[in-house]
């Protein structure tokens, strides 16, 4: 047996923790309604109608003006606490008779994924009331509005059976751990960081979840707190990996004082899953790229590990560092082999040159490691912009070919008319 409040206008937290007072599985329909299983009441309280007694008791109490019905199944506790004011208890068996006088309109407003034209369609045949669709053939009502049909004629009837859609009890995937002594070393805090690691991935692994973030706040004797967050560039659901990173970062921002407690907190994202193809080039495992990825930030800076990502802007070679984006690998296609394509690998900085210039076209050029008369050139390109900024930029490119064999690009700023040796093509 199912029981069903309907309260217009009510709060639903309220609705909510009635409803958990006499049954712990509850699914909350909508913000106004509640159904709510009340099988276990009967050897506590009696019969439906000594359970009804007991709920209007306990919700006048709480000054809660709300509609209430009991039937058999769930579906048709909805339909009849929304429909019908008071109390509305049905016996086993007779829910079609009750169902029968309510309009063919109170199905469409159960909050079903129906298409609303079937009501149209329904109209157009006649049909105003459960009742008149109860009344309806099965198999002819299959056959001209598929199942959608079959499940509002079972609807009508009072026969859909299914268990409640109760919400998942949530998981905290926050911890914290209160330290016996101040802690100075780093060792003995990472035994401690490890162990709760090891309880918040088993909570993600249990919800078959990842986490993307990592967000650790370190409270210190006599100073204030020190927090530190780690973006990783694919979800992970490994303590070890995650350690590794954390460990890492501390290494190289260590706190300023004695750890007296801590609370690590993980973000929870769906899981990466990534099916590869055969015929691709095996690429290293996310996880150990990113601890790798962490030892060379600790070497040559964190500004200048990541992904490339443009800026909008037009001026030449304007980019910044993000954080490590990994894409599933795709084979690259060429629908056109015959067209030639050509790379060029940018100096950076740029070579600072020194370029013989005849008849204002350059004839040739010497820098670090290039060294060669022009035999071929084009250009010049002139560029500029932002002159609004201090990045304001103007320049004359060009593109020449040395007698060493290399196709090389320079360029020669406007302003200080110094000359430089920008790429060379592969």
């Amino acid at each position: 047996m199912y029981a069903c409040l309907y309260a217009s206008g009510c709060n639903s937290a309220d609705l909510l923790e009635l409803a958990l007072e006499f049954s712990p599985v509850a699914e909350q329909t909508s913000g106004d309604t509640v159904v709510f299983s009340i099988d276990a009441l009967r050897r506590l309280l009696g019969s439906p109608s000594q359970i009804v007694s007991e709920l209007c008791r306990v919700g006048y109490q709480r000054k809660l003006q709300a509609h209430l019905a009991i039937t058999a199944n769930p579906d048709t506790a909805v339909l009849l606490a929304r429909n019908c004011p008071g109390v509305t208890l049905v016996n086993p068996g007779e829910e079609r008779l009750k169902l029968g006088p309510l309009p063919l309109v109170a199905l469409f407003a159960h909050g079903l994924a129906i298409d609303p034209d079937l009501l149209q369609v329904l109209h157009r045949w006649g049909v105003k009331t459960c009742e008149d669709l109860a009344a309806l053939p099965e198999q002819g009502v299959a056959e001209r509005l598929g199942n959608s049909g079959i499940y509002l004629r079972n609807l009508a009837c009072g026969t859909i059976q299914r268990p409640l859609r109760t919400a998942g009890i949530a998981t905290s995937y926050e911890e914290r751990l209160l330290l016996e002594h101040p802690l100075h070393l780093l060792e003995p805090l990472l035994f401690l960081l490890g162990r709760v690691l090891t309880d918040l991935c088993g909570r993600l692994r249990s919800q078959s979840r990842a986490a993307r973030l990592l967000a650790a706040y370190f409270e210190l004797e006599e100073k204030k707190d020190y927090r530190c967050e780690l973006e990783f560039p694919v979800p992970l659901d490994e303590s070890r990996t995650m350690l590794k990173l954390l460990q890492l970062h501390l290494e190289r921002h260590p706190p300023e004082a004695a750890v007296v407690a801590f609370t690590l907190c993980l973000a929870p994202v769906e899981p990466r899953r990534v099916q590869d193809g055969l015929f691709l080039p095996p690429t290293p495992a996310p996880d150990k790229l990113q601890v790798t990825l962490a030892r060379i930030a600790a070497m040559v800076g964190k500004e200048n590990v990541g992904t490339p990502r443009l800026l909008n802007t037009h001026r030449p070679d304007a980019l910044e560092m993000t954080t490590l984006a990994v894409q599933p690998a795709t084979p690259i296609e060429n629908n056109n082999p015959e067209i030639l394509r050509l790379a060029m690998r940018l100096f950076r900085p740029a070579l600072h040159a020194r370029v013989r210039v005849v008849k204002y076209a350059p004839k040739n050029v010497v820098a670090s490691g290039v060294k060669g008369n022009v035999i071929q050139l084009a250009g010049p390109w002139k560029t500029s912009g932002e002159w609004w900024t201090a990045t304001s930029w103007s320049r004359e490119e060009w593109d020449v070919a040395l007698d060493d064999g290399a196709l090389y690009r320079i360029y020669q700023e406007s302003q200080s008319r110094e000359w430089f040796v920008y790429g060379v093509y592969d």
